[in-house]
């Protein structure tokens, strides 16, 4: 993947292109391209992937009157090439880019549902005077925008966008209430005001003068069952994976995966090592053994027979790496896990590779997460919400957490909540999200006056696809999942932001989108046959090719300890972030409330996953705000961002 920004229907600026450029420039940091002309500006630093030599962006076709721009991989690129080839297109590159020009030259904004890939493209149109933007499926690339006046102005991430004049960083408070209920932000919001981040599976056409961008649909979730039998379920799901593995690996540069020690990262290098004489797979280990899974990293690389790379996290590394991480993200976090994905990656960039393959997607379509399943006994429990037996249902979840009986009669007591709201679209996660919103308590009374507490739920409402309310309770869970937190979380802060901070691309066989299609096409039996086994397919598929311990194993959620980083030495900007002094110049938290809650977690005394989830949310959000807010693009300790020279970056000019 890259970086790309650039702006419509605004002047020339040279300079300010390659300022643009250069705050992305740890996306693509081997070489800076652009386009000029009086209406199109067009700019990309490249990571070079495909066609290493010749694959320089903007890409045009063949009379120079398209042309586009994109962060991201098309993976089937050679069927699409030969396809133009016996049409007459002639091709410049080998880069599998080059093949989105000629295509939408042939078949207009159609074009955009024949790609399989990863990408977000802006695309100038100079023979019908518009810009065209488009992002893939899921959104796995990122794609921000805002309009000052009539201009139009779109990067990879939103330092890029800051380098502006005109735009000055403003936070949106009611997205920061979003983030304090859902872990993240609603679709196509952002932290910024004003500032939006492009949808996912949308593409946009802008002409001069709009000052507005209208996005349309191509592509859309679809939880619509067949009537499958197992056993051919099966061996379509075999294909598919692998072929979503295999054209995941074509490649100029190696490729190598990530390895968690879970059963959908290790797969996911079962497979690749079927295609790759050697694999290199790259792990983290944490100095916590309540979060370690070292040893299950150990035995699947052992079998797989992979060169293993492991990065060990302490409390001290992970707390060294937290304003880097969310200078990255640019957005406040309420999990640590983007931290050690951040060190994982600076891993992957340290010994060579630009590429890895990852397991995200598993859990969201074959129903693995503990919400799933805390939704299917919440269901059970609304039919007779007097029933112990129904109640006694929660033991069979979260059997990884220390001392889990100890929290039985707890979790009967909060399951209880709500269940007379079962009916409800959004049932599925109104108890973690009513959960959550409950710290926002640390909150100024000022502060907490500007969330609003239906945003949330307006903002996913208005993007549900048409179909929803037809799907059962499984579909629509899922559905919500991957629009609030796979498609805004895991592929944005958690997967490409920390990724690419060391110009390293993930990708993603499962969420190939003719596998997703698959997979959303099978019963919910296929997926979670049993509250003790989900991802029933997947495991019959993996009891061949993996040792028992990992197919069987129970789904663990990926954290950091949080209590680590705050205990560290290396953590001591907190007690400056967190002072009352400095919460008073900012203005967002209680100071008493806040240290209060820094000493607890510190002293080792009783605290809670929420307690933990409240500090690292009030410590990421002062960070960002004296990052982006307060300081305008100062820079953190740590980042050095190479000046971008207008010299040093071919332009092209009609």
């Amino acid at each position: 993947m890259c970086g790309i920004a650039g702006w419509f229907n605004g002047s020339r600026d040279t300079e300010l292109l390659s300022a643009m450029l250069s705050a992305v420039q740890h996306r693509g940091p081997e070489s800076f391209g652009s386009y000029e002309d009086d209406v199109a500006h067009l700019g990309h630093a490249r990571l070079s992937i495909v066609d290493v030599e010749g694959g320089q962006q903007p890409l045009t076709n063949e009379d120079a009157t398209i042309w586009v721009i994109c962060n991201g991989e098309i993976y089937n690129y050679p069927d699409l090439r030969e396809q133009l080839l016996a049409r007459g297109h002639h091709f410049r590159t080998a880069s599998d880019c080059e093949v989105i020009a000629h295509l939408y030259e042939d078949h207009g904004e159609q074009s955009f549902s024949m790609l399989n890939g990863q990408y977000a493209l802006v695309l100038w149109d100079s023979r019908r005077n518009r810009l065209v933007l488009c992002r893939d499926r899921v959104g796995i690339c990122p794609l921000f925008y805002t309009f000052v006046g009539d201009t139009l102005y779109f990067a990879s991430e939103i330092k890029a966008l800051l380098q502006v004049p005109e735009i000055q960083p403003e936070p949106d408070f009611a997205s920061l209430g979003a983030i304090w209920t859902t872990w993240t932000l609603p679709p196509g919001r952002t932290a910024f005001a004003g500032i939006r981040e492009f949808l996912p599976a949308h593409y946009a056409v802008v002409e001069p003068g709009d000052r507005e961008l209208v996005a349309h649909r191509y592509w859309q979730l679809d939880f619509t069952t067949r009537d499958w039998r197992f056993e051919d379920g099966l061996a379509e799901f075999s294909r598919l994976l692998h072929d979503a593995v295999r054209v995941r690996l074509q490649a100029d540069v190696p490729v190598g995966a990530y390895l968690s020690g879970g059963l959908d990262s290790s797969i996911i290098s079962s497979l690749a090592r079927d295609y790759a004489s050697e694999l290199h797979t790259f792990s983290i280990a944490f100095a916590h053994p309540d979060y370690d899974e070292s040893d299950y990293q150990k035995v699947v690389a052992a079998h797989l027979g992979t060169e293993h790379h492991v990065v060990f996290c302490t409390g001290e590394t992970l707390a060294a790496a937290l304003p880097d991480v969310v200078y990255h993200t640019e957005m406040p976090q309420l999990r640590a896990g983007p931290i050690s994905m951040f060190l994982l990656s600076q891993s992957v960039n340290e010994y060579g590779f630009k590429v890895v393959l990852t397991g995200e997607g598993s859990d969201e379509f074959l129903l693995g997460y503990d919400l799933f399943k805390e939704t299917a006994v919440r269901r059970f429990m609304a039919r007779d919400p007097e029933s112990a037996m129904r109640r006694r249902l929660t033991r069979c979840l979260y059997p990884y957490l220390p001392d889990r009986d100890k929290l039985q009669r707890g979790l009967e007591l909060t399951f209880q909540h709500g269940l007379d709201h079962a009916q409800d679209r959004m049932f599925s996660h109104y108890l973690r999200w009513s959960k959550v919103a409950r710290l926002q308590s640390y909150f100024l009374p000022e502060v907490r006056a500007q969330f609003e507490s239906e945003m949330v739920e307006r903002e996913v409402e208005q993007h549900l696809p048409a179909d929803f309310d037809r799907w059962g309770w499984a579909g629509k869970a899922q559905a919500l999942e991957v629009m609030t937190f796979m498609s805004p979380y895991l592929l944005g802060p958690q997967g490409d932001r920390v990724a690419m901070a060391h110009a390293v691309e993930g990708r993603f066989p499962f969420l190939d989108h003719r596998l997703i299609e698959l997979m959303n096409s099978f019963p919910s039996s296929f997926k979670l046959h049993t509250l003790r086994e989900d991802k029933h397919i997947l495991r019959q598929f993996a009891a061949s090719r993996l040792p028992s311990s990992v197919v069987q194993r129970p789904k663990v959620p990926y954290r950091a300890p949080v209590q680590d980083i705050a205990r560290a030495s290396a953590s001591r900007y907190v007690d400056d972030l967190l002072s009352p002094e400095a919460l008073r110049s900012v203005g967002l938290f209680a100071p008493d409330w806040t240290q209060r809650l820094l000493n607890r977690v510190r002293s080792g005394g009783s605290f809670s996953e929420m307690d933990e989830m409240a500090l690292f949310g009030i410590i990421t959000t002062q960070i960002w705000y004296r990052t982006f807010i307060q300081a305008s693009q100062r820079e953190p300790a740590g980042i050095s961002l190479r000046a971008a020279r207008a010299d040093a970056m071919p332009t092209w000019h009609p």
